[in-house]
């Protein structure tokens, strides 16, 4: 929910992934398309030089064992703080100036290949982009991306994509077996918030929301009063009076230390369910922007961290 201030929509589309084979082991010499939020990108052969602009497309690149030649990562960028989940081998990758111009500082490391963010571009820069090298930004409009599109299309993009459904199933296999383990789960509803201020509390009420996709491989579900009441937005700010609406099973709430305290001492709390069920995870920034976009990477990081409150939420 960090992110939700700069998380944007773009155009409608869905991810579709089309190659002129359906082997793993492609050939160099192949083409694939990805259909994204912005159109089409055709990439010829396997990129070797891949510039990445986005932290969910990073990982998927790394889950893949890719390494780029440069990059930006939001996760770090907006908590200061670099990613436990990240390789050591990324401290020798040269990263891109948010500062200055990205087109620019692109084109300087001459890539096959540019994997854009969804937030923060339009189309303008993408095809500025486009011009440099093939450019896939967001798969779709949903604010936040999901991972395992991204890494179904970046495994096509690379001809790797025996290793991207490996990436996929180990992921899904872990979120599985929790579910497995405590059935009591389906069904039950989950929120994640985040306490940007003392005056705003940011809800996400979209269940097709990359952010969404653990909860809902769970079996989980959105309360529908937050939902129905949501206007169709992805994200909802609450005024922190507000808070006995956050009526749910399991609640994951990101905060500063200071915040946290004051989402402790505000009216509503005490009768929280999530409360008496001890099933109200606190998350740090860092650790709650990565709940906002899940990666093959974080995810197992951000399971760690809620998986005592998902099962106290399925008692």
């Amino acid at each position: 929910m960090a992110i939700a201030a700069i998380a944007g929509g773009v155009a409608l589309a869905s991810i579709g992934c089309s190659s002129d084979s359906d082997s793993a082991d492609s050939t160099h010499g192949e083409s694939v398309t990805i259909t994204h939020a912005l159109g089409e990108t055709t990439v010829k052969g396997v990129p070797e030089r891949i510039v990445v602009l986005d932290g969910q497309w990073l990982d998927a690149a790394l889950a893949l064992g890719v390494t780029p030649v440069a990059y930006s990562d939001v996760v770090s960028k907006m908590t200061g703080t670099p990613a436990p989940w990240e390789p050591e081998s990324l401290k020798d990758v040269k990263t891109i100036n948010s500062g200055g111009d990205m087109v620019e500082q692109t084109v300087s490391f001459n890539p096959d290949l540019i994997l854009a963010p969804g937030y923060g571009i339009d189309k303008a820069q993408y095809e500025k982009l486009s011009q440099v090298a093939p450019t896939i930004p967001a798969l779709s409009t949903s604010e936040v991306s999901s991972w395992t599109d991204q890494v179904t299309a970046l495994g096509k993009v690379l001809h790797k994509e025996s290793a991207a459904t490996k990436v996929i199933d180990d992921i899904n296999g872990r979120i599985d077996a929790i579910a497995a383990q405590n059935p009591g789960i389906k069904g039950k509803t989950f929120l994640t918030s985040y306490l940007a201020s003392p005056t705003q509390l940011m809800v996400l009420v979209d269940a097709k929301d990359g952010s969404s996709e653990l909860f809902t491989r769970l079996g989980m579900t959105l309360p529908p009063k937050l939902v129905e009441g949501a206007g169709g937005n992805s994200r909802i700010s609450l005024s922190p009076e507000r808070l006995a609406d956050l009526n749910s099973d399991l609640l994951v709430a990101t905060a500063t230390p200071e915040m946290q305290t004051l989402f402790k001492d505000l009216p509503g709390y005490p009768g929280l369910p999530s409360v008496s069920k001890n099933s109200l995870a606190f998350l740090d920034v860092l650790t709650g922007t990565a709940l906002n976009l899940p990666t093959p990477l974080n995810l197992p990081y951000i399971l760690d961290k809620l998986e005592p409150a998902i099962v106290n939420a399925g008692k």
